[in-house]
């Protein structure tokens, strides 16, 4: 169903929410959890003007403030976007829809993105970037998924340790020898990272496992204080894990190249 923007899906497995504008995943439940895997600000505004907080926005074909393509808006023009529906095919175990994003031409870039969503008893999430130039495009991007927790001080990330993390809020690099527990703000940058990742929530009594593809760093966030689309200490609720491949481990994409940065994500009950 497709109501001002946002198309809702469901069938007996599942069921999810899309916007148009920025192509965002705002909701991804399966029908056995009682909690959202996505979180969402609850004073977000839907203007289609300001880039959504929370689901997954997607961060293309720049992260954050990077100085590489630095002409182009924080975070890129994809989270400021509207994206075309292309296709959408829901049956009793499945759930699809594709989307596509051209430029607007105002950023002079010849390529092109598609998003791919579907949902079995998992989760699959890929953007396709289409370089449709003859010269090569370097560029970076992230999957900057909000993942909703009980409390982001009582989860444990795992898969995270022995690797060098960058973190963004000293510019120093560290090496992280356990598990990842937040205490505070915390925003870094997790290099040459491939490796599943899980989520342990023992209060809503779940791991959410991420496995990616075509990512070589993993940039983990909570900004330890409300922002503008949240409601009082709901900063509280969210951890972001984001795919992603950025600073010296950006895309290098060939002229008439594809490259594409996916993820599985599946829930789990603990034992």
């Amino acid at each position: 169903m497709k109501d001002k923007g946002f198309i809702c899906l469901s069938n007996a497995k599942a069921e999810c929410k899309i916007s148009l504008w920025g192509g965002n995943l705002l909701s991804y439940r399966p029908k056995n959890e009682e909690h959202d895997i996505f979180w969402l600000g609850d004073l977000n505004k839907f203007d289609n003007v300001q880039a959504i907080r929370g689901g997954i926005p997607v961060c293309w074909p720049r992260f954050a403030e990077e100085a590489l393509n630095n002409h182009l808006p924080r975070h890129g023009f994809a989270r400021l976007s509207t994206w075309t529906l292309q296709n959408v095919n829901v049956d009793e175990n499945t759930i699809e829809a594709e989307l596509s994003l051209t430029p607007d031409i105002k950023y002079n870039l010849n390529m092109s993105a598609r998003l791919l969503i579907k949902i079995t008893d998992k989760l699959e999430y890929a953007l396709e970037t289409t370089n449709l130039s003859d010269k090569e495009f370097i560029f970076s991007e992230a999957l900057h998924a909000y993942f909703n927790v009980s409390c982001v001080d009582d989860v444990a990330i795992q898969g995270l340790s022995g690797h060098q993390y960058k973190n963004s809020l000293d510019g120093k690099l560290y090496t992280l020898d356990k598990d990842l527990k937040i205490n505070g703000e915390f925003d870094s940058i997790f290099l040459n990272q491939v490796e599943p990742i899980k989520i342990v929530d023992k209060n809503y009594n779940r791991e959410i496992v991420m496995e990616k593809q075509g990512s070589k760093t993993t940039v983990v966030w909570n900004p330890a204080k409300d922002l503008a689309e949240m409601s009082q200490k709901q900063y509280k609720t969210f951890v972001c894990v984001e795919p992603s491949n950025v600073g010296d481990y950006c895309v290098k994409l060939a002229p008439h190249a594809k490259h594409t940065i996916s993820v599985g994500i599946k829930v789990q009950k603990l034992k």
